[in-house]
Order: structure tokens, then sequence, then C-alpha cells
């Protein structure tokens, strides 16, 4: 949770991605937040799962990546379609 600020916790994936030489890493600033999938959810409440997708597209480009990376499909799959709509 973003409220336990000063325990990062273990992350498997990431700590494969620092051994790669040259990676830069941009973490979210509430890293726990979803991206707005949430299985029935983003069916359910469409509207709010797109402005969370949205929400985390503009913090995505406000720091123009190279690549963004997740351990979870249906993460980006759901940003793909809110980058998609957002043209």
């Amino acid at each position: 949770m973003s409220e336990l600020v000063h325990q990062k916790p273990f992350s498997k994936p990431e700590a494969l991605l620092r051994q790669v030489a040259g990676a830069q890493f941009v973490e979210f600033d509430r890293p726990d937040e979803c991206c707005g999938f949430g299985g029935t959810f983003s069916a359910t409440e469409e509207a709010v799962a797109a402005k969370i997708g949205y929400d985390k597209l503009a913090y995505i480009e406000a720091h123009n990546p190279d690549c963004i990376v997740s351990s979870d499909m249906s993460c980006l799959v759901h940003l793909q379609w809110c980058a998609r709509r957002m043209k």
C-alpha cells in the first residue's frame, strides 16, 4: 500500500529487470493503484475503469518512457485499449 511509504515490497520481476545494463526505472506515484482493469469491474464500472486507465496513461506520457513493463498482461491490454480511445 502507498501508505507504507518506508517499506518497499520485494519484487522478483523488478529485481530481474534491474540487472539489465543501462535500464532506468520510473515508478508510479502510487504503485499500488490498479490500472483500472479488474476483471468484471471494468465491465460493470466502465467509466471508472477507463478514468483510472487514462490517469495511468497521463503519468506514463509525462515521463515519456521507451517501454512499459508489467507482469500482468491484462493491465497492458487495458492501457492499450485506453490509449486507442484517447488516440
